[in-house]
């Protein structure tokens, strides 16, 4: 795949986060009988990527089982969405290899996007509109940064 292409997709795959952001000012009310359903929707979203990843990889059953059951429990401590996306560019560029994977892979963290935009917009929804997208991107932007150098070195 092309530099350019794949550019631009990482960049549509960020984008799920602008949208979570506008989703969050548009609809303040929601946010915070929403949060618990953002949260699990971050999680499923999350296990969706790791299973079509290990399943790509023809990864041992076994060894798909004790994944699985150790990143339901790293879900159950909440770690920071800041450190989760760095990894899925990683997963980003891993899928790149194989078409549909990429495909389902790029979608899927887009759709994580969504609510963790919100919810990061949620902790900023007094300050302006441009503050927060200034802080999205401080804080996010390294999935782009990180699946374009990842492509450039490999």
């Amino acid at each position: 795949m092309q530099l350019l292409n794949y550019s631009l997709i990482s960049l549509m795959s960020f984008s799920g986060l602008l949208i979570g952001m506008i989703l969050a000012f548009t609809a303040k009310e929601e946010l915070e009988p929403g949060k618990k359903y953002f949260i699990l929707l971050q999680k499923l979203t999350l296990l969706l990527i790791l299973i079509f990843l290990l399943n790509f990889f023809n990864i041992n059953l076994y060894l798909r089982i004790t994944i699985y059951i150790l990143f339901i429990f790293l879900m159950t401590i909440n770690i920071k969405s800041q450190i989760i996306y760095p990894l899925l560019a990683v997963v980003f560029f891993l899928s790149s290899r194989d078409m549909n994977l990429f495909v389902t892979n790029s979608i899927l963290i887009f759709f994580y996007g969504f609510p963790t935009g919100s919810l990061f917009a949620k902790k900023l929804t007094k300050k302006k509109k441009s503050f927060v997208l200034k802080n999205i991107f401080l804080n996010y932007f390294w999935f782009v940064v990180i699946a374009v150098i990842l492509k450039l070195i490999f």
